[in-house]
């Protein structure tokens, strides 16, 4: 251990464990509400236990006291009491099976649920680093191997460490120089156990990871189920995933050969010592030292010693699984979201939807930001179009106004309240947002209008659809409203999936409307009856358009140019065309056409 320099304060003990211990020790916090389920459980461990140590008692009595005696009376009651002690057993052994059962499936439950709650409150920055199929992997097969541990590898733990102890007191009392002697082996095996941990955990961490990547590709791989075909790399997807499923095969592999040769080691040398006592109780029994009863019971016992010995390998290849799920579970838990919940939120003030960003810099990579310095103001009820280059900037003006993301520096304000001192609901429910590529809920077309507001009532639904110009098409599908969209809405057109997001906007009725190409992916026809439609929804509420296409920014009030993540020139059509070279060289590469930009439908 390295040396504590002056002024360093000295971690505490816990700190200082080994990580797999460490992990362990707090999975056993989530077995905290179950306490009592654990105590009848151990109980029942406990009493199976002793049943088992009963038996070979009783043979000893049958043995010395009715074989050797000749007392035929003597065996029937010993017989029933033999029968009696299986039933009680087998109660026993139910009854701690049932409850561990019970245990480990809530602990995992609760596992579950708290990883998805926890992954529902991170910030977007934590999703733009990690693949949906990590997350998959570690939400289900991890958990699964806590489980396992925590519900049955636990108890089993107990049960052995009962049984080391009490067997071992038992044998003491039949002969203490051969019980000595059995014992031997014991150090051995904890040495050996303790090499096997500490080769065997990176590799099961390794493994996990590995069995993540598979995941991960096929997550990916079935999601984008369309661009695979319709590229026509099915063999070229097929050759990833077998690059990767090969490469978990391999490393499962290299777990699989540690533990079989430390497994068969660690059941090798309790076997050892068994035949030791065998030669020396033998001679002992020869020579009248043991009789044959109190023999062959200590060889009974040592048998039922002997497993938990060889279990040792068991146990700890579940301990270790455990310790590197757990680890890859805490990874989550332990993600702090990167906007955080302001500690005493303020409600946010009355207002139409001004919309102010004053000195903002921001980059999705702190040392390469996307704004700069950037400052741009949006009065109440105001319609902008704002345009610029790819990669300008403009989509993230949208994000950080409702705190998906804070600036590195700077301020936003809605109706005068620095966001990140309202409380996240608040602020995203005064934030209406429609994207190109809207996102839909395998469910009903009526229950993906209402995600944002549950409360809704079908009449505010289909008034929401009509303002979308949705009603029509959606009446004409085979259960109208409650027809069930496939995953990601794609049993719909493009046009019907964006109309459908466009609905779902309006519903909740927000102070700021945002329309990130909203209408890219609708025909010229269907754009038109949108545009109307927009152009009632976005009356006396802040609306803030991201768009190429003419029919969307010509229902702007005015528009912003923005380039290289600041606020290049703002203003009307005629007066940017005039004054702003950036905005003429887009407009003359076909942005949109002068007359078109001056011309307002509806």
């Amino acid at each position: 251990m390295p040396s504590l320099q002056l002024g360093t304060a000295r971690r505490p003990l816990s700190d200082r464990w080994d990580p797999p211990l460490r992990t362990l020790l707090r999975l056993l916090t989530f077995l905290r509400p179950y306490k009592w389920s654990v105590i009848v459980t151990a109980f029942s461990a406990l009493a199976l236990m002793a049943c088992t140590i009963t038996l070979p008692y009783l043979t000893r009595r049958v043995i010395d006291d009715v074989l050797n005696s000749q007392q035929e009376d003597a065996l029937l009651p010993l017989v029933l009491i033999v029968i009696v002690v299986g039933v009680i057993r087998a109660l026993f052994a139910v009854m701690r099976r049932m409850l561990a059962g019970h245990v480990s499936l809530a602990v995992e439950f609760d596992l579950r649920d708290r990883v998805f709650a926890h992954l529902q409150h991170l910030s977007f920055g934590y999703f733009d680093r990690m693949p949906v199929g990590q997350l998959m992997s570690r939400a289900t097969s991890d958990l699964q191997t806590v489980r396992f541990f925590l519900g049955y590898g636990l108890i089993f733990l107990f049960m052995h460490a009962f049984t080391l102890v009490f067997v071992t007191v038992v044998l003491l009392f039949i002969n203490v120089p051969l019980t000595l002697l059995a014992l031997l082996m014991g150090p051995a095996l904890v040495l050996v156990a303790a090499r096997a941990s500490k080769r065997s955990h990176p590799v099961l961490v390794d493994v996990q990871q590995k069995v993540a990547d598979v995941t991960q590709v096929a997550e990916e791989s079935l999601a984008g189920i369309r661009v695979v075909k319709a590229f026509g790399q099915e063999t070229a997807q097929d050759e990833r995933f077998g690059v990767r499923a090969q490469a978990a095969f391999t490393r499962s592999m290299d777990a699989a050969r540690l533990q079989s040769f430390y497994q068969s080691l660690m059941g090798f040398l309790p076997v050892l010592g068994v035949a030791v006592v065998i030669a020396v109780g033998g001679v002992m029994t020869i020579n009248g030292v043991l009789t044959l009863g109190e023999f062959v019971q200590f060889y009974l016992y040592l048998a039922i010693l002997t497993w938990p010995f060889r279990s040792i390998g068991m146990l700890i290849g579940s301990a270790q699984r455990a310790a590197a799920s757990g680890q890859r579970v805490f990874e989550i838990l332990d993600t702090e979201p990167q906007v955080p919940e302001p500690a005493h939120p303020v409600p946010l003030p009355a207002g139409g939807g001004h919309v102010r960003l004053e000195g903002v810099t921001f980059g999705y990579e702190p040392d390469r930001p996307v704004l700069r310095d950037l400052d741009l103001d949006i009065p109440a009820g105001r319609t902008v179009a704002i345009i610029g280059p790819t990669g300008s900037g403009k989509s993230t003006i949208t994000q950080l106004i409702p705190r998906f993301y804070d600036p590195q520096q700077g301020r936003v304000e809605v109706d005068g309240a620095d966001v990140r001192d309202v409380a996240l609901d608040d602020i995203r429910r005064t934030v209406g947002m429609v994207t190109q590529d809207p996102f839909l809920f395998s469910d009903t077309v009526r229950a993906n209008i209402c995600f944002g507001r549950p409360e809704a009532t079908d009449a505010d639904v289909e008034l929401a659809a009509r303002m979308a110009q949705a009603d029509t098409f959606i009446r004409a599908l085979p259960e109208g409203y409650d027809t069930v969209v496939g995953e990601r809405g794609f049993t719909l057109s493009g046009g019907q999936r964006q109309r459908v997001a466009i609905a779902r906007a309006i519903l909740v009725d927000p102070r700021i409307l945002v329309l990130d190409e909203a209408t890219a992916s609708v025909d010229a026809s269907t754009e038109r009856e949108i545009s109307r439609a927009l152009a009632n929804v976005m009356e006396g509420r802040t609306t803030i358009i991201i768009a190429h296409r003419l029919s969307t920014i010509s229902l702007a009030d005015e528009i912003v140019l923005i380039d290289d993540g600041r606020v290049a020139a703002r203003g009307e059509h005629e007066a940017l065309y005039a004054g702003s070279p950036l905005y003429r060289e887009m407009h003359d590469q076909g942005l949109a056409r002068p007359d078109e930009l001056v011309a307002r439908e509806g």
